[in-house]
């Protein structure tokens, strides 16, 4: 490539040796022989090198480097010095690209500008490569914490490596304590990996592995999607949803307990124990929660619970499923604010092979 070069000393015999050599390499060459008119040359033309000689007498070398890093950042700087290995350790702020060392021949200032011109090359080409792939990742990291699932990355060890936005406000989380934590410490409140760990069987298969299991951390049962990835060390990228229920599918659940649920003298819910949601309520249950209809279904089941209350009832719910726990005292809160003392009794139940909960609310006034 053609090159403009700047050559700058008080040494004329060094300017015209430097310049022809220059020169018939093909490049465009301008010499200077005052430090004064270094700063109009800079602004008056962009070269790729500049030669500046350590020996001037009207002013510093470094001086004259500082104005043109002033000018032109881009620009490569050599320093024609007499020393064959230069000191510059007392001028840390000196920045230059390359020594072109004295007694002159052709073929040092033939090498010297034919690396400078390649390490010029390659420095350009490293910041377009950074600015591309700076900016695909801010554009990746914009797209993946504009979506309103968790999405969270780890290694084969299960440490959280990353994890988008929602991850984060879904867990109540902070940075700190979520990158470099197991994930099964933070998502599953858990001192070792579950069994039914999809991202076990992403590993151990290489192929995406999914499953609906219960996220402690998050107080939900999630589908959770794991795929294995090819990257510095390996590592799982894992997609956590609300397992897909179908209008057409609620609908059918209502209307097939229905009749059992107006005919039943207690406030019954039926939930959804794969999203905590509930998807039907008899009347008795209504009226109690002072709720109507649409101001009930697919609520939250936490959301029924007074706060200090919820994270213990749906746990204790959840425990009678699994036969591990029995009835439970507890406080709901209606759609009017009122707190009210209930008796909870929970059993399984499936409708058309999706498992539900149903849930009787029994008022403790009622039991005496």
């Amino acid at each position: 490539m053609k090159a403009r070069v700047l050559v700058i000393s008080q040494d004329l015999e060094l300017l015209e040796i430097t310049a022809k050599v220059v020169e018939n390499e093909g490049h465009e060459v301008v010499t200077c022989s005052k430090p004064k008119q270094v700063i109009s040359h800079i602004r008056r033309q962009v070269y790729d090198i500049v030669f500046v000689d350590v020996h001037m007498h009207e002013a510093p070398y470094e001086k004259i480097i500082e104005v043109i890093r002033k000018v032109a950042r881009e620009t490569q700087v050599v320093l024609i010095t007499s020393y064959a290995f230069p000191d510059v350790s007392k001028h840390d702020s000196i920045d230059v690209s390359s020594y072109l060392v004295q007694p002159l021949t052709d073929d040092k200032i033939r090498n010297v500008v034919a690396r400078t011109l390649r390490q010029a090359k390659l420095s350009r080409e490293s910041r377009r490569l950074l600015s591309t792939v700076t900016a695909a990742k801010k554009q990746w990291e914009a797209t993946v914490d504009a979506i309103d699932d968790p999405i969270f990355l780890t290694d084969f060890d299960y440490n959280v490596l990353r994890a988008n936005l929602t991850t984060y406000r879904r867990l109540g989380k902070g940075v700190d304590e979520v990158l470099g934590h197991k994930c099964y410490e933070i998502f599953h409140c858990s001192d070792h990996v579950l069994g039914d760990c999809p991202g076990k069987r992403a590993m151990t298969s290489g192929e995406m592995a999914s499953d609906i299991i219960s996220f402690k951390g998050l107080k939900q049962r999630l589908s959770c999607d794991v795929y294995p990835q090819v990257f510095a060390g390996g590592g799982l990228v894992h997609h956590l949803h609300a397992p897909t229920v179908s209008f057409d599918t609620q609908a059918e659940m209502m209307t097939t307990y229905e009749r059992v649920f107006d005919e039943a003298a207690v406030p019954i819910l039926l939930i959804d124990v794969e999203g905590y949601k509930v998807v039907d309520a008899n009347r008795q249950a209504l009226e109690f929660f002072a709720r109507e209809p649409e101001r009930i279904f697919n609520i939250d089941l936490e959301n029924l619970f007074v706060p200090a209350e919820s994270e213990s009832a749906i746990g204790s719910i959840m425990g009678q499923l699994e036969s591990k726990g029995g009835g439970f005292r507890t406080q709901i809160v209606d759609g009017r604010g009122k707190e009210k003392d209930v008796y909870i009794i929970a059993n399984s139940v499936e409708v058309r092979n999706k498992p539900l909960a149903q849930v009787l609310v029994l008022p403790i006034d009622l039991l005496g």
